[in-house]
This record gives structure tokens, C-alpha cells and sequence, in this order.
């Protein structure tokens, strides 16, 4: 009988976690339901869970991500809509939803369409992870897509410049809101991927706004351009509780322009000390490789055969001095052999004379015979063959017929005759 494996505790809460965590149905999701058992934290985060008439759900909404919803009323009995991933802890073996996005239900026709547009794309893969690339560690020049007018383009430029003094900023300006945003944002975007600007990363966003006003980074169009950036682009729109496209198709997104301007610009003082410490592990790096060097070679020199090199022709020749008196030896062996086994052939030549004078004279006599029951001798004493067109030889005149041409073979040369008469 098969034994079955058995699992520990540890093993199965794994298996789950990595089946829940590695199912792609299970990221990156919306779910509705009523708000319960909601506490927040000294630390910050909340916890609540979320059910309907049949189930519940625990959430975790940590700090660093709620502190974007301030303004929303949470609390029991609050229906809302949460946009996260499922979470297993292995601990106490319980799966949660881990909450980056929340929205209180009823927003109407727009969140409607817009929520209808997410799953579109989503279901082409345009918000899959695997699209999405890693932004550069050190930019030589920063693109930045958004309006001029605003703080947004200021703060950014100004995060940019006082982590690293070095790196170009290029902009390309753009509307972010109204009716003509979406085109304008687009062709943005599009310049700053042109080959001849050098873009290394792209930022594209604005301030804070209502959700009316963040629209432009809902359309359609705009998400695509994000998706089809050839330049690492990071979405930077300012919303504190909805979530925009962009932020999905982007390769990296930001809760604010500022905060983007901090995640693609490397602080100078960071990277004066990686080099530093670099410098440092390579100069490290480079004494031991001398030092064991040193010692290897030490080691090896100090070697019997560094010293007389010369002992190992020595030894060489007495070994092929050895093979070579070997070789003499079975040489003069093999032909004194060969020389003995060839003396018996020496009356060879005798007797294949004498084999060939007599089967000479009996080929000779054959042939004579032969060339008397020739046709060509046959010819010479005065004969001929006649043949017809088809070249039959023709031995009665009834078969030829008058006017017909004959061939006469003859014992030199050849006649083409034709018949005149027929005799019997």
C-alpha cells in the first residue's frame, strides 16, 4: 500500500500561501462590502473586515497608504469598494485582503464606466506586472509630462535639484484637465519617448484634484500612452482617496509628483558614498587577489623544479633514449622475421614462367582456332553479308524486293545496292 506524504503545519500554509499569492485572479482586485469590526492602530493601520450576507473578509489597510484617504468616513456599516491583493499569514494561518485602494459605493455613472474600462484593459493585460520595467538607478536626464502653471512642475523640480544637482530635467508641457487634456498629454508623453531627447525616465501627473479634474488620467488613450511608453514612465497624479489608470499602466507609480521626484532622482550624497564604498571593496578586492597571487607564486617557486629545471629534460632523455633502443630492437626483431618467411618465395619467378609461357601457347593455339570460325576471316576468302534497311542479314531472295536498297558488308568497306532483278 502507497504511504501517503504527510505535511506538517508549516508546509500546507505554504503550499496556500504560494497558491493565493501566485494566482494572478487573486491580485490586484476589487471587492465590494459593508465595513465591520473596523480599529485603527497606534501605529497607524487599520484593520477591519468586510462582508455581505453570506461571508466576511479581513482587510489590512496599513499607514502608509491610508494616510492618502484621510477625508473618507470609515467606519461600520460604510459600504465601499477596496482594490488590493490576497494575503496569508503564516502565523496564525488566517488570509486577508492587503487594501492599497478604497471608495465608498454610489459615485455614480462615471465610476461606473470608469470601473468598466478597467476591466477592458485589464483583461488585455495592460496593467500586468510583467510589462513593467525598473526604473533606472542613475538618470543622466529626467523627462517630466504635466502643466507649467501649478505646483506640481515647481515641487518636482525642486526634489529633483536637491537630491542631485547633475541630472537634466526635460518637460514637455501638457494640459491635465478639460476636455483637450487626454490629446495633450498624449503627445507629451509621445515627445519625451522620441530617440533624440536621451529620456532616460519620464514622469507624468499633476497636483491633487477632485475626481472630475484627475479624468484625463482615466481616458482610455491616456492609459494606453502610458502602456506603450519605449522611456520607464511613472505616473504622479496628486489623489488622495481614487486611484487613477495611469497608475496601473505605468511602470511605477507615486501618490504625489513629489514623491515621484523623490523615487527616480538618486541623492548625490547616496551616490558619492556607494562610489566611495565601491572604491573601497574594489581597492580590497585588488590587495587580496595581489597578496594571494604573491603567495601562490612564492609557493610555486619555491618548488623543486623552479629550482633545476633542468632534471626534467634529464629524466625526459633517459626515458626516450629507453623507447628508442625498444624500437631498434622490435625493428630488427620484425625484419629478421620477415626476411626468413620471404626466402621460400624465391623460386617464385621460375615457376610463374614457367606458368605463363605455358598458358601463352595455349591462348595462342585458342585463338587460332577462333580467328578460323571467324566471320571476318570468313569475309576475306571472297564472302559478303547483305543486309536489309532494318539491318537483318538476308538470306533468301524472297525476302527482298525490287527497288529495295540492301547493305553488302564486305571484307574491306561496305555497298549500298539496290535491287534491280530477282532471280530464283
Amino acid at each position: 500500500m502507497t504511504q501517503n506524504k504527510v505535511f506538517s503545519v508549516s508546509e500546507i500554509t505554504q503550499k496556500i500561501k504560494d497558491y493565493l499569492q501566485g494566482n494572478p485572479e487573486l491580485r490586484n482586485i476589487w471587492i465590494q462590502g459593508e465595513i465591520s469590526n473596523y480599529s485603527l492602530s497606534g501605529t497607524g493601520h487599520i484593520y477591519f473586515s468586510l462582508k455581505d450576507s453570506n461571508s466576511l473578509i479581513r482587510c489590512t489597510f496599513f499607514a502608509f497608504v491610508n494616510k492618502l484617504y484621510k477625508n473618507l468616513n470609515l467606519k461600520d456599516g460604510v459600504m465601499v469598494q477596496v482594490f488590493g491583493s490576497i494575503k496569508l499569514y503564516e502565523p496564525n494561518g488566517t488570509y486577508s485582503l492587503n487594501v492599497v485602494q478604497i471608495q465608498e459605493v454610489g459615485k455614480g455613472a462615471l465610476y461606473e464606466k470608469r470601473e468598466k474600462l478597467r476591466r477592458k484593459l485589464h483583461e488585455e493585460g495592460i496593467f500586468d506586472e510583467s510589462h513593467k520595467r525598473p526604473l533606472p538607478l542613475v538618470p543622466k536626464r529626467i523627462g517630466i509630462a504635466t502643466a507649467l502653471q501649478g505646483a506640481a512642475i515647481q515641487d518636482i523640480i525642486k526634489i529633483i535639484r536637491s537630491r542631485n544637482e547633475y541630472v537634466n530635467i526635460l518637460i514637455a508641457p501638457c494640459l491635465v484637465q478639460g476636455e483637450s487634456a487626454p490629446d495633450s498629454i498624449i503627445a507629451a508623453i509621445q515627445e519625451l519617448n522620441h530617440p533624440k531627447w536621451e529620456v532616460d525616465v519620464i514622469i507624468a501627473g499633476r497636483g491633487g484634484g477632485s475626481f472630475e479634474e484627475l479624468m484625463a488620467f482615466d481616458h482610455e488613450d491616456v492609459v494606453r500612452a502610458f502602456y506603450n511608453s519605449r522611456v520607464p514612465i511613472v505616473s504622479a497624479v496628486g489623489h488622495e482617496v481614487d486611484s487613477v489608470l495611469s497608475d496601473l499602466a505605468a511602470d511605477a507609480y507615486a501618490p504625489t509628483p513629489t514623491a515621484a521626484a523623490e523615487m527616480v532622482t538618486p541623492s548625490t550624497e547616496e551616490l558619492f558614498s556607494f562610489l566611495e564604498e565601491f572604491e573601497n571593496r574594489l581597492n580590497q578586492s585588488i590587495l587580496f587577489k595581489l597578496e594571494n597571487s604573491n603567495e601562490k607564486f612564492k609557493a610555486i617557486s619555491n618548488k623543486y623544479i623552479f629550482i633545476e629545471p633542468q632534471q626534467i629534460l634529464f629524466d625526459r632523455y633517459q626515458k626516450l633514449d629507453t623507447v628508442i633502443k625498444n624500437i631498434e630492437l622490435i625493428g630488427k626483431n620484425f625484419l629478421s622475421t620477415k626476411r626468413n618467411s620471404l626466402m621460400k618465395y624465391e623460386t617464385l619467378p621460375i615457376l610463374m614462367k614457367s606458368k605463363y609461357d605455358h598458358f601463352k601457347n595455349y591462348y595462342k593455339l585458342i585463338s587460332e582456332r577462333v580467328e578460323n570460325f571467324s566471320p571476318l576471316e570468313t569475309l576475306k576468302r571472297g564472302y559478303s553479308v547483305v543486309r536489309n534497311s532494318k539491318k537483318t542479314i538476308v538470306r533468301d531472295s524472297k525476302n527482298v524486293k525490287l527497288g529495295e536498297k540492301l547493305e553488302v558488308i564486305l571484307s574491306k568497306g561496305k555497298l549500298e545496292v539496290e535491287v534491280k532483278r530477282i532471280l530464283e
